[in-house]
């Protein structure tokens, strides 16, 4: 009965991609929501799911291994039978977090990963003057501004990069994902970029997001 509750709940994610950012041990204080509830939800509901992606942020950052972030998933209750259903992947962090932490807004920086990808740009300091001139007249075409982005970027030390990330998120099949996660002005608001930056529909399931 407790299964059948929860499915005719969230049924309207039936087929869906679900990403998950960042529901680990290390985050766990600031969750705003019980761990047993999170676990709990994918124990009743990962087969509705066309797959489960869960985006942490791990030893590269030295925070948890794959190893022990599954033994976290355990220790809370995780059925066997549904880790086989989670595909995990260390996504690292700060690839956009210049733009972000200077203020730029985060429709110009989709704007700028755009033409990076477009152009084979992987990171900012690669970009040379003329390739600068071009981009702003193709965005001053569109009547968009991208002035403050060029002062930010062109003579900095510091970049924004084009993450590994990039090609796990274009590998979901639905290409319609249930977004989770957090923080909402960190590592989901930088997976949030990428997904618009890839032009990706998305939802937020608020309920496991912090």
């Amino acid at each position: 009965m407790k299964y059948f509750k929860l499915y005719e709940q969230y049924s309207q994610y039936q087929g869906k991609d679900l990403v998950v950012v960042d529901i680990q041990p290390e985050y766990e204080g600031g969750f705003g929501f019980a761990t047993e509830d999170y676990i709990n939800f994918l124990n009743e509901n990962h087969e509705m799911f066309n797959s489960i992606t869960i985006l942490y942020n791990g030893e590269s950052l030295g925070m948890v291994s794959e190893y022990e972030y599954k033994d976290w998933f355990y220790m809370n209750g995780l059925d066997e039978d549904v880790m086989d259903s989670l595909e995990f992947y260390d996504k690292g962090y700060a690839f956009f977090r210049f733009c972000m932490d200077s203020d730029i807004e985060d429709e110009l920086t989709v704007l700028l990963i755009k033409y990076m990808i477009a152009n084979d740009i992987n990171e900012t300091r690669d970009i040379e003057e003329e390739t600068w001139d071009e981009l702003i007249a193709h965005y001053n075409e569109m009547g968009v501004d991208m002035s403050d982005v060029r002062e930010l970027l062109e003579h900095s030390g510091d970049m924004i990069n084009i993450p590994d990330l990039m090609d796990e998120l274009r590998g979901l099949r639905s290409g319609n994902i249930l977004l989770t996660g957090g923080h909402t002005q960190e590592c989901l608001r930088e997976v949030v970029i990428a997904l618009n930056a890839l032009d990706m529909e998305f939802d937020m399931f608020d309920e496991f997001t912090y």
